[in-house]
């Protein structure tokens, strides 16, 4: 589901009306940003929105191609041949931005059906959107978006509403989501809410009015692009609305402005100016598929004051970030941005294995053609993991044998069990959310992968074994990559991508027995093997995209086919490891041979 805030078209053969033929903001605001003055720095410090970007940031390796279609898009979305489109969305598209504090009314904000979705759709939405403070003076942007931001300093929470509107006193808004502990947050809201298609709250990366009065912006800024990459998602971002194959920049994706390019002798106009020193100081996040290219300032309609007619000096926010001849100022330099790296800035994003992004080709491992270990460690290790948990560790971290340094955290298990592997460890998970397994860093899983483990028990309740999910531990929103055990025992293994695809086994094996799972997925669909063969395929060759954390022993399984009693696993799990390419069937089964 993606909920994007749109962009206000205007082209440059609208360059000869003046600005005042803008309709002003219908209402005066005294809730806004120039009556309750708040720092634009809402979140923790940490946030990619508030980190100074090195001088010597790396660059994306297809950066040059990136930028080439950002450029083409500012040309063929109202622009011309020779001229860009660049704009700021003010007074349509662009969020109302408000201050609120626990002295103003208080609001159970319910979900409208805008989208005409399933029964119970807003159940989950109306429960967190309950008790909520709003100014009572709030308007959204008049636009089809309705969009708006809150932030309460007093309750330390933000509040995003997509197409809001009030009917009978009350708050009501297709979509949105609500951050409580702001100042610990990056400024994402939890995976599926947000008002913005990235799952960033719009007041991150938002333009201010007054920063555009004061000349200086002193946080990362938001742009929204008409074609964004699809099935590819980007750090800070955790969800995507992009629907365009090929070259494109992805949701969440970064940009900047060359450290050494001298921005004041380009001598532009005020406003392009004050944009290009905030992308060259902290950067740019794609954080929408819109209608042009266009930042987004605050909507006047939150404001005491409209400003814009003197920020842009009675001119079309587009004609102000071209060129003007007569003016003898140049252009925003659209064509030196530079793209950063997929996930630049994120947690681990800087080792193998991460941060390149789904269906990126560098996260493709080629996998050996052939075993010839000879213990199972070793074959394993031949195959190239990128994670391989053995699970023989006395302490609370599960150490990683792949070399790589993928540690997870063992949490309330039992330790030190016989194992699959003759003289080897493993674990034992209690069947409940306080016994599980995780990787102790965010993982950007590969588009082609392969994952096995080994598994034993007896339970009539099933479980999920292991699962790639957005929280490391508790009920996740967004959870993928899933290989659960059914009440009677068969396995089932899925994807999601767009709609849920799984394959199952005929079998079932919880018979007491260790058996060896291994789920893969590449360009020839899914496959699911236990004990070294075949039992189990369809033609799936997607998964969803984001950053995650590997689990075992459990996690959500909700609108999973055949969902077993328990969403948690009860019983030993051994040698669990991750591939970033597709293992043979002559591989798997060789190492399933390792171990008798």
């Amino acid at each position: 589901m993606a909920h994007g805030i749109r962009t206000a078209l205007i082209t440059l053969s609208a360059a000869v009306v003046a600005l005042a033929a803008v309709p002003p903001a219908s209402a005066t605001s005294a809730s806004g940003t120039d009556s309750r003055s708040v720092s634009s720095r809402v979140f923790a410090a940490s946030s990619p929105y508030y980190r100074k970007l090195p001088a010597d940031t790396p660059t994306a390796s297809d950066s040059r191609t990136l930028v080439a279609s950002l450029n083409q898009q500012a040309h063929d979305f109202y622009g011309t041949e020779d001229v860009a489109n660049i704009t700021v969305n003010t007074h349509q598209y662009s969020p109302a931005m408000y201050v609120a504090y626990n002295t103003d009314p208080v609001y159970n904000i319910t979900g409208w059906n805008c989208q005409q979705k399933y029964n119970g759709w807003d159940t989950e939405f109306n429960r967190i959107m309950r008790g909520v403070h709003l100014p009572a003076d709030m308007q959204p942007d008049p636009s089809s978006d309705g969009a708006v931001t809150v932030y309460n300093p007093d309750s330390n929470e933000v509040i995003d509403l997509w197409q809001a509107r009030k009917v009978n006193g009350q708050w009501q808004a297709c979509w949105g989501g609500r951050m409580t502990g702001a100042d610990q947050s990056i400024g994402a809201f939890e995976y599926g809410y947000g008002a913005s298609a990235s799952g960033l709250s719009l007041w991150g990366g938002t333009i201010r009015a007054q920063e555009l009065l004061d000349g200086h912006i002193d946080h990362a800024i938001s742009l929204g692009i008409p074609r964004t990459k699809w099935n590819s998602i980007s750090w800070p971002a955790n969800r995507s609305d992009g629907g365009t194959k090929g070259t494109q920049l992805s949701i969440g994706q970064m940009l900047r402005l060359p450290a050494d390019l001298d921005i004041d002798s380009m001598k532009m106009s005020p406003l392009a100016t004050t944009i290009a020193k905030a992308a060259q100081e902290y950067g740019i996040i794609i954080t929408d598929t819109s209608g042009a290219v266009s930042f987004s300032a605050e909507n006047p309609i939150g404001l005491r004051t409209n400003p814009y007619a003197t920020i842009f000096r009675g001119r079309w926010p587009s004609q102000e970030m071209a060129a003007s001849i007569g003016r003898g100022e140049a252009a925003f330099p659209l064509d030196k941005l530079v793209a950063l790296p997929m996930n630049y800035g994120a947690p681990d994003s800087s080792t193998a294995g991460e941060g390149s992004g789904a269906g990126d080709p560098s996260d493709q491992v080629t996998p050996p053609t052939t075993i010839d270990a000879t213990d199972y460690a070793s074959g394993v290790k031949q195959a190239n993991p990128f994670l391989y948990w053995r699970l023989d560790d006395k302490k609370k971290t599960a150490a990683d044998a792949s070399g790589n340094g993928k540690t997870g955290t063992l949490k309330g298990v039992t330790k030190s069990v016989w194992g699959a592997i003759a003289g080897n460890r493993a674990i034992s998970t209690k069947g409940k959310s306080s016994s599980v397994v995780y990787k102790s860093t965010l993982t950007q899983p590969s588009e082609a992968f392969s994952v096995q483990v080994w598994f034993r028990t007896t339970s009539k309740k099933g479980g999920k074994i292991f699962g790639f999910e957005n929280k490391k531990t508790g009920t996740s929103k967004r959870y993928d990559r899933s290989l659960y055990l059914t009440s009677d025992g068969r396995l089932v293994f899925g994807t999601y991508y767009g709609s849920l695809a799984h394959v199952a086994s005929p079998g079932r094996y919880n018979d007491g027995s260790w058996h060896m799972a291994t789920a893969t997925q590449g360009r020839d669909g899914t496959r699911l093997y236990v004990d070294g063969a075949l039992v189990a395929s369809n033609s799936a060759t997607r998964a969803e995209s984001g950053l995650g954390y590997w689990r075992l022993g459990g996690g959500n399984l909700k609108h999973w086919p055949a969902k077993p009693r328990s969403s948690y696993y009860s019983g030993r799990i051994d040698e669990f490891a991750v591939f970033n390419s597709v293992l043979s069937p002559a591989t798997i089964a060789a190492l399933y041979a390792l171990a008798k």
